[in-house]
C-alpha cells in the first residue's frame, strides 16, 4: 500500500472509543497488558473527549478502516503530551506512524508548544526508533507492575521543539 492511500484525518464521534479498544487489545495480545488496564486508555480517552482543548486526536484510515492513531494532550501553555500511537500491526513499516507523528508535531508548532513529552516503554521498538530519529530523549525510566504480568519498564522522552 501506497503512503497516498493513507488518510490522517481529525477524529469524530466514535473514534476515542475505538482507539481504546486498539490499544486495550493490541497491548494485551503483544505484551500480556492484564484487562484491566483497559481502564487506563478508557478513563484518559474519556476525559480527553471531555476536554480537549488545546489538543487534538488523529486516525489513520486505509482501506476503509482505523489502522492508527495519535494524539496531542495540551499540559500548559508551553507543553503537550503525545499520546495513544499505536498503528495496526499489518500496516506497520509503511509510514504510517512517522505521518501520524508529523502531524502530531506539526500541530504542536502551530500551536506555540515548545515542549513535548511521552510516556513509552522498553519493547516497542519500531515506536522507539522514530522516537530517536526524531529527537526526543530519554528522560526517566520507572518500573509498572500493575498493568501487566510482565515487568514494564516505562520510559518518558522528551523533545524541545524549535
Amino acid at each position: 500500500m501506497s503512503p497516498s492511500e493513507v488518510h490522517i484525518k481529525q477524529s469524530e464521534p466514535g473514534d476515542a472509543g475505538y482507539v481504546a479498544y486498539m490499544h486495550g487489545r493490541y497491548y494485551w495480545k503483544h505484551h500480556g497488558f492484564r484487562a484491566g488496564s483497559e481502564y487506563y486508555f478508557i478513563k484518559y480517552l474519556a476525559d480527553f473527549v471531555r476536554d480537549s482543548e488545546g489538543g487534538m486526536l488523529w486516525i489513520a484510515e486505509a482501506e476503509g478502516k482505523t489502522v492508527g492513531s495519535a494524539a496531542i494532550v495540551r499540559v500548559d501553555g508551553n507543553t503537550a503530551q503525545f499520546r495513544w500511537f499505536l498503528v495496526n500491526e499489518e500496516y506497520q513499516g509503511q509510514g504510517i506512524g512517522g505521518r501520524l507523528i508529523k502531524t502530531a508535531l506539526d500541530f504542536c508548532r502551530d500551536n506555540s508548544y515548545s515542549h513535548v513529552f511521552l510516556w513509552t516503554f522498553k519493547s516497542l521498538d519500531p515506536a522507539r526508533r522514530l522516537y530517536d530519529k526524531l529527537g526526543f530523549v530519554l528522560t526517566e525510566e520507572k518500573v509498572n507492575h500493575e498493568w501487566s504480568n510482565m515487568e514494564i519498564v516505562e520510559q518518558k522522552m522528551e523533545l524541545k521543539i524549535v
